[in-house]
């Protein structure tokens, strides 16, 4: 189905965040309440991670952008709001931005419309049942390790989807889980981790920027 930015804007209640990489601005759309995507009788259950810009999306974007790969293709996982892939386009990579939740899918695809990206192709994708055909030369994702049920169906799509000389960029928060995922992921990757500090006024926050590159082909 086509996408409808005037049926967008009568479906959702946004506000905008101005975000700034490499004197490049942009400014993106999110919901104005979180109250409709959360079920009242357990908030624990499907919180909307995707309804905000985690910091660990911009890392990654400011990285990507400080490359400039011009032409390389790149396929974001767990698009959310669409910040990592909408600025890695306007830095010359060719991107395809995927989401599994309908409501992130329809503000992945309003934000790409109002940064005016010409090129982005934005699908649908399951982990456990990707059904996307080319390799990439750059497979990314910010805050994607979360659960241990994600691990193999993500080593899975890794292994099918990137180039054999490609790269994997994942951006997060250090968590239990990190390690146990990379433990998994060292069997056929190289992994190379680096610390990107952010200071606020009275806290530090750790994000990890990790590369995997592999050792021979699955």
């Amino acid at each position: 189905m086509m996408f409808s930015i005037e049926s967008f804007y009568q479906t959702y209640e946004t506000d905008t965040v101005s975000i700034n990489i490499r004197n490049k601005p942009f400014t993106f759309l999110v919901p104005k309440s979180l109250d409709a995507f959360i079920d009242s009788s357990d908030v624990s259950d499907q919180f909307p991670l995707w309804a905000k810009i985690w910091e660990a999306s911009l890392v990654l974007a400011d990285h990507l952008a400080s490359q400039q790969m011009k032409s390389k293709t790149l396929l974001e996982l767990g698009a959310g709001l669409g910040a990592t892939g909408i600025i890695a386009e306007k830095f010359g990579y060719q991107v395809t931005s995927t989401e599994y939740d309908s409501h992130a899918f329809q503000f992945l695809q309003a934000n790409a419309h109002h940064n005016d990206c010409q090129t982005i192709d934005i699908k649908y994708l399951d982990w456990h049942k990707p059904q996307i055909d080319s390799p990439f030369d750059i497979i990314v994702g910010s805050e994607l390790i979360y659960k241990e049920s994600d691990f193999k169906p993500l080593q899975a799509l890794f292994h099918q989807h990137l180039k054999p000389h490609g790269e994997i960029l994942l951006a997060g928060e250090i968590r239990k889980s990190t390690k146990s995922f990379l433990d998994l992921m060292a069997q056929w990757y190289h992994i190379e981790i680096f610390r990107k500090k952010l200071r606020s006024e009275d806290t530090v926050k750790t994000i990890l920027l990790i590369r995997l590159t592999g050792k021979t082909k699955p």
